[in-house]
């Protein structure tokens, strides 16, 4: 039964148009090893394996998805039936094959079919899974060396102006544009890059990011991890999420927990962790080069976007700056660049590290008589301390360069820095 509803999906595939995309920046190598995309619901990972089966021969193509609900119940013997489908559909095709598995978390133990098929078929292998696990040791021990994996998140901002339709161009900041660029600048800013959102004409978005959320919350983390306290783990993410940008300690928000609620510190770091696993919340340590020291230290909290931060979140009027300061750690994380926030004497938004080389970088509306001192000291204590050459202020509309104590400090535009 299950193969003659395997054979059913990919005739559906193969008989349906490909839908209309915009397509996105992720670029693949070309790689014999097993291709893993990971990234947040509705990020647009299926849409882009659309858009990497525009590039190959269609009729070669096993496109499955395991969240295809007349598939339920599907466990792990069930899969060896995909590639027996459709060879007896397709039995002239022996050359090649692609195979392109959406949501592959959703089976157990899903690993030992892929390494199995990898080994022993001519197929190049496409892997998808909303859950950060997929990120983890996990999978590199699981398959083994076999995998690449790449990260798929909301949309750019590069990719934002594209998908409104706005073609960027060499100088376009030196035109009429660069006014267009900042209005784009503001709303990427609060709504944020999910591919929905941005092509929303309904003024549907804070609706739209909410179900997004509870999605995110039920789906992946209470159904799969049997979660009882839903209450407390809404709390938590609702907490989390509103105070981006800040510093974070378990330990303390227990002790403010446990004076209202009857709750495990245990549970706490628990729900902590699953937060992070289905890429709502992402916590960043102290930089050290003392592992102990960046465990035992607060952690700075960012979250995947912009919009669904703001649609759950309780907002304050000092909003933008720390908006504007996750809009630049998403574009880092999106880089794969390992990065820490400085905290000594002074504080430094971020250290990132780039090919074992450092950058510090600070992130702020504006540079001002109120914060100048505070915003340069900061980075030039990094810098220092760390023998770097140059430092980044990101700021909304300014651009400069100074040279403080023999270090080169740049003032940079943040549309300018997202858009290089």
């Amino acid at each position: 039964m299950k193969k003659e509803l395997f054979k059913r999906i990919i005739k559906e595939f193969q008989e349906k148009p490909l839908p209309q995309l915009k397509e996105r920046e992720l670029e693949l190598p070309e790689t014999k090893k097993i291709i893993t995309l990971v990234g947040p619901r509705r990020s647009g990972k299926t849409f882009y394996f659309f858009q990497l089966i525009k590039k190959l021969n269609k009729e070669k193509v096993v496109y499955i998805n395991f969240e295809d609900d007349r598939l339920f119940p599907l466990e792990l013997k069930d899969l060896d039936e995909i590639l027996e489908a459709y060879e007896e559909l397709y039995p002239e095709n022996k050359d090649q094959l692609y195979l392109l598995i959406d949501e592959i978390q959703n089976i157990k133990n899903w690993e030992l079919y892929i390494r199995r098929i990898n080994d022993n078929k001519n197929i190049k292998i496409f892997i998808t899974g909303s859950s950060s696990k997929l990120l983890s040791q996990e999978i590199a021990t699981s398959l083994r060396g076999r995998t690449l994996t790449f990260n798929l998140f909301p949309l750019s901002f590069k990719e934002f102006l594209k998908f409104n339709e706005f073609e960027l161009k060499k100088d376009s900041f030196y035109t009429n544009d660069r006014h267009k660029i900042k209005k784009f600048l503001e709303k990427y800013t609060n709504l944020g890059g999910f591919p929905e959102i941005v092509l929303e004409k309904n003024n549907l978005e804070q609706q739209i990011l909410t179900n997004y959320f509870e999605v995110m919350i039920y789906r992946d983390i209470i159904e799969r991890f049997s979660i009882r306290n839903i209450n407390l783990l809404k709390t938590l993410a609702k907490y989390l999420l509103t105070n981006i940008a800040s510093y974070f300690s378990t330990n303390s928000y227990y002790k403010i927990l446990k004076e209202k609620e009857n709750v495990s510190k245990d549970s706490l770091f628990q729900y902590i962790s699953y937060l992070e696993e289905a890429n709502i919340i992402f916590l960043i340590p102290l930089f050290s080069y003392s592992l102990k020291v960046q465990q035992t230290n607060n952690k700075k909290i960012y979250c995947i976007d912009n919009g669904l931060r703001n649609a759950i979140s309780f907002k304050f009027s000092e909003d933008e700056g720390k908006l504007l300061e996750n809009l630049v750690f998403i574009e880092l994380k999106r880089k794969n660049y390992e990065i820490f926030y400085y905290k000594k004497n002074k504080e430094c938004d971020f250290i990132v590290k780039t090919n074992k080389q450092l950058e510090a970088i600070q992130v702020c509306v504006e540079i001002n008589e109120g914060n100048e001192k505070r915003e340069i000291d900061g980075l030039l204590e990094v810098l220092k301390e760390f023998k770097i050459e140059k430092g980044l202020i990101l700021t909304k509309n300014q651009e400069d360069l100074m040279i403080i104590e023999g270090k080169k400090i740049y003032i940079k535009r943040i549309d300018k820095w997202l858009l290089e």
